[in-house]
This record gives C-alpha cells, structure tokens and sequence, in this order.
C-alpha cells in the first residue's frame, strides 16, 4: 500500500441511543458513515426522558449536534449528551471527530421523530346513580389510532369512539389511551351508586340464625313485612368466622365454625326479598392476635409503649394493628369472599383503635395518623367489594361524627370510600346532657335527632348514606315498644327512614315494627 493512500481506519466514533429499558442501538462509523436502526425511531415522553447520545473520542476532538447546533464537545474519553427537552418534531443527531488533517472528519447522522404529547382522553359517566349490582356502560373519545385499556372492564372502540362495559359498578377503576408513539394518559372512572335509604333491618349472628327458635322470629318479621334487611355476622366479636371460609388465614389461626352456608342463606333470603348485610368484626379480632402473638407476629398487634400487647377495659385479649398489611388483607379477603357469596352489603365493625389515650399506644408500620390508616384500609377494600357485587360500610360510635380522634374515625374521610355508614346511635352509648337532652333514655328520641344531624353534615358531598343503628334491648334502661319506636322517630325526624336494631341476643320488639317494609334495593 503507499504511503500516500487513505488507509481504511475505523472511525473510533459510536453513538448510542437507549429508546426503551434495556434496548440499545449502535451507530457505527468508518470511512464512509453507516447509519442503522434509528433513522425512523419515534421518542414519546418517557423515552425521550432516557434518551442519551454518546461519541467514544478515540483522543480526537468530538463534536455532538442537534439539529446543526452543537450540544456537547470533548477532546478525549466519551463525550454524552443528554436529548430530554427536546421539543416535539423531527431532529437530527449527529456525532463528529476530527482525526487531524490527514484522516480528515467523520461523522454519524441519525435523525429522529419526537413525539410527547399524549392522547386525548375523555370518559362521559351515566348521569343517575345505579345500584351497585347492575352491570353499567361508560363510554368515551381518544385520539384515532389510539389504544384504550381498562383495568376492570371490556372495551370496545369504534374508531375515535369507545365504551367500557363492567360487570358492576366501578370504584377507581384506570382507563388509560395509548398512541402509536407510547404516550400513555389515563383516567380515573367511579360510577355513582344509590344505596336504599329505606333498610329497616335486625342483628344476627351466626349462632343465632343457626338456632331455630332465635332465626324463625326474625323470618316472621321479614314475612309480616316489619323489616327488609337482616344483618348476618360473618366474623363475630371472638374472631370467629361463622362459615367455612376459604380464606387461608382463616384456616390457619383456626377462625373456623360450620354455623351456616352464606350461598345457601343469602340465596334464600334473597328469594324472599330480604337484603342481605354481612358484619366483619375487623381489628378487635381474639383469634387473630391470640395466633399472631404465639407466632411471634408481634408487629400484627398494637402495642403499649414497652413493647407488650395493649390491653384496656373490657378488651383483655389485645387488638389488631390496622397499619399491619396481613391484618388488613385478612380482614379484605373476608370481606370480598363475603360478597362473592351474595352479601348485599360488608359492613366493618370495630374499624378503630382500641380505647384509651394514644399515646398509651404503638402502631407497628403506621404511616401517618391512625385516622387515615383507618380511611386508607377502607379505600384499598371498597373497589374490591364493588366488583365482586357489594357494597361498603362502616359501623362507628355515633359521637365520632364530632370527636373522631377518640376512635381515629374521621367520618368524612371515611365516608368517601363508602356506600353507608352506620353510626351506633344508641341511646345508651350516650351520656345525660349531651346535646341538651338531660335524660337520654327520657329523650331517646331527641338524642336520635340531634345527633343525626351532625352525621347527615359528616357524610355531606360523599355520596354515602346514613343508616343509623338503633337500640332494642334493655341496657341502662327497659326498650319498651314505644321506646325503640321513639328512636325510629328521631331518625326520621331529620329524614332518614332506615334503621338497623341491635339485640346482642338477636332477639327483637315485633310490636315496635310498623308492617309496611317495601324491597331495599
């Protein structure tokens, strides 16, 4: 070869473009420049983000350019330079080396489409509320060529046009729009749902439905029309579970007890027109702490300040940490599976902290206050219960719709996630002098009332309904059938026409009852 001949070199110049994670492609240079690879490649808003170039210098002097301007040089090592910022459009990239006068320049061109704007993305939702077992359609507008997916329902898309089908009423379900660049928007869809306002129901627990002479009074109230709703335990206050749960946890600290099929009885009550409200006694759990405590699970308990399990009054066997994720998917997984079954309706009792002072208390894991844990726990199983076919509720201590920090029940935040809530409103959970009233169990309609109205203020603007349970059994007082009849009128004297009643022993005033309950659907 002469000395005077261009020798054939390779160029120490590479450009390197990552487009996606883990993919990346080479621009190799010569003495003629090949380009590959790139030459079309379109960038949407979280590629570009990534997006680097990068010219190995070989100790020559490097130059990188966009669109003809330069945007990084260097002499020796690697020169990169970073492509997020750019605007939407076309650019090209190229990457220069001076290798000193006799081999002359090289460089590598590559020229890219950026794309970052997202679709458009718009959801047109029903404009009444449904029933949250009713299947429902939602349908939308994108950009044409775009994808639409969603998390719960079927999508179905007419060039810029689509509808969502779901099974059941969504909570928080994602929509999301993808173009041909991979620039993703999404939306969040809740369809607004009504919960009948006029449940007249009663208290059972398993024991008591699986008892003939405690379940067939409760049958002839449903029958002489006096109530339209029962109330079935699903976990109890010992922390068993009244079926045979197919949750594992369930199994596991020995929950279990055979007291009825809830197929087989919500069917039933079903066909006689009967809403079917199951009850999860949720963190006051013995079971649950008692197997989490011998298993070395401490972090699923509350603790007092020593590290020991908190205890107060009549709770001597501790209470479950609501910060602790098994405990709240334990209590989670019961709830849906309840819903699967044919509930109507999961409502959480004891979704609070233990009484007594705060500071008394340690939460494993808690992030934040136990008031928005509490309200987390509920936003993370409402969307669940929904899509399996029911609804949500809360039962809580009717003075926490003005004193939440006793009970960390922030009644609004909590409302938000819930299709009813159920304030205690006993007459003898109150004390006398309370909302004026000097003799609560004399003016147990006034106490009703009074406080009612601060639970309709709670709940204002949530979409959740106030259900309030009511009292009918003797307890600090005799709850004759005018008295439980007093408590119906406070109800309705601030508009709410529904009820559940309480008798720990399942055993209810049928004189009490008016005889004109139409369906709660």
């Amino acid at each position: 070869m002469s000395r005077l001949a261009r020798p054939a070199v390779i160029v120490p110049v590479a450009v390197v473009a990552a487009l996606v994670a883990g993919a990346t492609v080479a621009l190799p240079t010569g003495g003629t420049v090949a380009l590959s690879g790139l030459s079309s490649a379109v960038l949407d808003a979280k590629a570009l983000a990534v997006t680097s170039v990068s010219v190995v210098t070989g100790g020559h002097p490097a130059l990188l350019l966009v669109d003809g301007r330069k945007v990084a040089s260097a002499s020796t090592g690697t020169l990169s330079a970073s492509l997020a910022g750019l605007s939407d459009g076309r650019h090209t990239v190229t990457a220069e080396v001076d290798r000193g006068l006799i081999q002359g320049k090289a460089s590598s061109s590559r020229t890219i489409t950026v794309d970052t704007r997202p679709p458009a993305l718009s959801v047109v939702l029903p404009t009444s509320p449904v029933r949250v077992r009713d299947a429902v359609t939602v349908s939308g507008r994108t950009d044409p060529g775009a994808r639409v997916a969603s998390r719960e329902g079927t999508v179905t898309t007419t060039g810029d046009g689509f509808s969502i089908r779901y099974r059941t009423a969504p909570v928080g379900d994602v929509v999301t729009a993808t173009d041909a660049a991979g620039n993703a928007v999404t939306r969040t869809v809740t369809v607004r749902t009504t919960y009948p306002s006029n449940v007249r129901g009663v208290h059972m627990t398993g024991r008591a439905w699986a008892y003939l002479p405690l379940r067939e009074p409760v049958l002839a109230l449903v029958r002489a029309h006096k109530i339209n709703a029962i109330q079935l335990d699903i976990k109890d206050e010992d922390g068993i579970v009244n079926y045979v749960s197919s949750v594992p946890l369930a199994r596991t600290v020995g929950a279990n007890l055979d007291l009825y099929d809830p197929r087989k009885v919500t069917a039933q009550l079903h066909a006689m027109g009967v809403r079917v409200i199951g009850r999860i006694v949720a963190f006051n759990d013995p079971k649950l702490v008692g197997w989490a405590v011998a298993h070395g699970h401490r972090d699923w308990v509350i603790q007092d300040p020593r590290g020991g399990t908190y205890r107060y009054g009549y709770n001597k066997h501790g209470f479950g940490n609501f910060a602790n994720p098994n405990v709240r998917a334990y209590n989670r997984d019961l709830a849906v599976e309840a819903a699967k079954a044919g509930f109507d309706d999961v409502v959480f009792d004891y979704v609070r902290r233990p009484d007594g002072p705060l500071a008394t208390m340690r939460f494993p894991g808690l992030v934040g206050t136990p008031s928005a844990a509490i309200a987390s726990f509920l936003g993370q199983v409402q969307p669940l219960v929904r899509a399996a076919g029911g609804s949500l509720g809360a039962a809580a201590f009717a003075q926490a719709s003005t004193r939440p920090l006793s009970t960390a029940q922030d009644i609004p935040a909590m409302a938000k996630h819930l299709d009813v809530v159920i304030p205690m409103d006993y007459p003898s959970h109150w004390n006398d002098g309370e909302y004026g009233v000097p003799n609560v169990y004399a003016g147990a309609r006034q106490i009703v009332q009074r406080s009612l109205v601060d639970w309709k203020k709670a709940v204002a603007g949530t979409g959740c309904v106030v259900v309030p349970w009511l009292q009918d059994e003797n307890f600090r007082g005799a709850y004759t059938p005018a008295k439980v009849k007093e408590q119906i009128a406070g109800a309705r004297d601030v508009g709410l026409p529904g009820w559940l009643m309480w008798s720990a022993v399942s055993r209810f005033t049928a004189s009490a009852y008016t005889s004109d309950a139409t369906p709660a659907r």
